[in-house]
């Protein structure tokens, strides 16, 4: 997969906000789906523009590693590890979220334990030790079995992490 398109899975769950605040239409989410489900190419300088808030934090972390903002390592660690410490130290909107909104946009590691149409149950520790159970999209990740783990990201299983 190449790295535009790992980036926009990760970024896509936002696109629904974006939407919300009419900072694109639904025509550019439905093309951002169809783009992100079946690994359509799209450009850099596209990702940028619709994504403008993810760019200063990826720059910052790329920065301080000496690595380009499209590198695919630190594209992983950005989504994996950067992305959560930026919402709990309350950078920009996060400042202010309350927590079920800073959990939901959280990424997670989550057991899959359950699956149907669309869908999957999963389940992951909280950092205050308790367990999380909801429901979110499996588009991404159709393969996917119960009992696999995989990433998660607002409403949507990202990767299954081996």
């Amino acid at each position: 997969m190449k790295i535009e398109n790992y980036f926009l899975r990760y970024a896509f769950p936002c696109t629904y906000i974006k939407l919300q605040r009419k900072e694109i239409t639904e025509d550019e989410l439905q093309d951002l789906e169809d783009i992100a489900i079946h690994n359509k190419p799209i450009s850099r300088k596209r990702l940028e523009k619709v994504f403008t808030k993810a760019f200063p934090n990826i720059d910052i972390i790329a920065k301080k590693l000496h690595k380009d903002r499209w590198d695919p390592e630190l594209m992983r660690d950005y989504f994996l590890k950067y992305h959560n410490e930026f919402i709990e130290n309350g950078h920009g909107i996060y400042a202010i979220a309350p927590p079920t909104f800073k959990d939901i946009c959280m990424v997670h590691i989550a057991d899959v334990t359950g699956k149907k149409d669309r869908f999957l149950s999963i389940e992951y520790e909280k950092k205050d030790g308790t367990i999380k159970k909801r429901n979110v999209f499996s588009e991404f990740v159709p393969d996917v079995k119960v009992g696999d783990k995989v990433t998660v990201h607002y409403g949507y299983a990202i990767e299954v992490v081996k």
